[in-house]
């Protein structure tokens, strides 16, 4: 073990908690404090500050493979690290099993859908004039992380390093950081985790904050008829 694994698998994990859970709130508080609306509202928020800029106006060709790609990929991606994790965790290997192949398919669509995203941005006139620094800083993360994943998946098949990270993030949630869980790992994993927790650090301050938001609000709202609204305007 060296003193880069002691700040990268002890200091930055809980570098990342704090900047995650804080930056969120902090971000939520700011809504009110700016008086914006007023009122906490993480339903919506209003604010360009927390949605994500809309972009489908340009490009509606492009648009939906690229969404479609990335919002599913993370969702299979988000449920097949978990399960790969306490499978690491609690030695089950069936749910490490779920982890390679469900890892495997999520990051094969992930890395379509930034790679479109990617190239809307750049092709796309219109939303190339409309996007700012943070749009593509990111992009290039998602993309770093996604290749990584889908290299030591594809490439490597590294999935038995499940039942090192495993324990190893368990340590971390219970305040007992064993860095030597990890310090064997391959480097392609070890930059993998590095580059995601950097990156799930900048996360509340950026347009993705919106992940923590939840339509809420649609459930208790009235119904909107088209037929009455329509009838309206004439």
């Amino acid at each position: 073990m060296t003193m880069w694994d002691n700040f990268f698998f002890i200091g930055l994990p809980y570098i990342t908690i704090v900047l995650l859970i804080g930056g969120t709130i902090y971000r939520g508080l700011s809504g009110i404090m700016s008086g914006y609306r007023g009122k906490w509202d993480l339903t919506a928020r209003g604010d360009y500050l927390w949605t994500t800029r809309s972009t489908g106006f340009f490009g509606r060709a492009s648009i939906g493979p690229a969404s479609l790609c990335l919002h599913w990929g993370v969702i299979v991606l988000f449920v097949a690290h978990v399960a790969g994790f306490i499978g690491g965790a609690y030695n089950l290997s069936s749910w490490v099993d779920f982890f390679r192949w469900a890892g495997l398919g999520g990051g094969i669509v992930f890395c379509y859908g930034v790679i479109w995203a990617f190239v809307r941005r750049i092709v796309v006139p219109q939303l190339r004039v409309m996007s700012t620094p943070d749009d593509y800083i990111i992009l290039i993360f998602l993309t770093v992380i996604g290749g990584f994943g889908l290299y030591q998946s594809a490439v490597e098949l590294t999935f038995g390093i499940s039942y090192s990270v495993g324990p190893w993030i368990s340590s971390i949630f219970r305040l007992q950081p064993d860095v030597a869980m990890i310090a064997g790992a391959p480097l392609v994993n070890k930059l993998h985790i590095i580059v995601a927790l950097l990156f799930f650090s900048y996360l509340p301050f950026t347009k993705l904050v919106h992940l923590f938001s939840y339509p809420f609000g649609y459930f208790t709202r009235p119904y909107i008829s088209m037929r009455g609204y329509l009838s309206l305007k004439k």
